[in-house]
């Protein structure tokens, strides 16, 4: 499946496979921080999903927009921020689009939840980060997070934690697998959702697969640098530990324009 077919299927069970009260409390003080130092008002997140962390931005005061490639995501988003009792201004529009998609620069860019993996090779990842910095005011910020691929790519690490949820009668597994087809050095890799389904005591399955790229440290750092973007940070996580650190499951990245 390309991208946006991956996530118009995967639709609802998006915010079912994660637990985004417990993810939203352990990432919210490093954006707090970030973006009080840099004095953000007006945040983009690109490649929101159903909107989980502009909401979050939202309910923090801050003038929040979300774009994503994938219709059924954003009225997902958009039905999330009518719960959470927030305006956020969601718009379908992918890579390479938002800059086009609203007229005012943003104090920051947020491509969070491993979404750049999505863009198969480096012109369409420097178009992508083009993008991101034509939405930026100067001297904005912009956050990037991916899995670690370096560690990835080097232990072949090819689950994730099991997810799991619990809605009356009816339970839901879901198995993240990575796969290799290509040779060790490549960055290709296929990514699966595996959604098992127990209702009324007999159990459905739903597979999806989609290509990823996966990015490494030094493709993305010479790829923002070419971008014109400045002041890289690379942390391992969203508490800022080291990126070679033993505790570096992700890739952070902050950089401006």
């Amino acid at each position: 499946m390309d991208a946006r077919e991956f996530y118009d299927e995967l639709g609802d069970d998006y915010d079912r496979m994660v637990s985004w009260e417990t993810r939203i409390a352990r990432e919210e003080s490093f954006f707090e921080q970030l973006f009080g130092e840099t004095g953000v008002r007006r945040v983009l997140d690109a490649a929101c999903g159903t909107g989980m962390h502009a909401v979050a931005f939202a309910r923090r005061g801050r003038a929040a927009a979300g774009a994503d490639l994938s219709p059924v995501m954003i009225d997902r988003a958009r039905k999330n921020a009518r719960d959470a009792g927030v305006s956020v201004d969601f718009r379908v529009a992918g890579f390479g689009a938002c800059a086009a998609a609203w007229s005012a620069p943003f104090d920051a860019v947020t491509c969070i939840g491993n979404s750049l993996p999505h863009l198969p090779d480096d012109p369409s990842l420097a178009r992508c980060l083009a993008d991101f910095a034509a939405a930026l005011r100067p001297g904005g910020t912009l956050v990037i997070q991916n899995r670690n691929y370096d560690r990835v790519l080097r232990e072949k690490q090819r689950f994730m934690p099991l997810s799991t949820r619990q809605t009356g009668g009816e339970e839901t597994l879901f198995l993240r697998i990575t796969d290799f087809p290509g040779a060790a050095e490549e960055e290709r890799i296929d990514f699966t959702i595996v959604t098992l389904t127990k209702k009324t005591g007999a159990w459905s399955q739903t597979v999806r697969t989609t290509p990823l790229r996966a990015l490494r440290r030094a493709t993305l750092v010479t790829a923002l640098t070419s971008a014109g973007f400045a002041d890289i940070r690379v942390y391992g996580n969203y508490a800022m530990a080291p990126f070679d650190g033993p505790d570096a499951g992700d890739l952070v990245l902050v950089a401006r324009t």
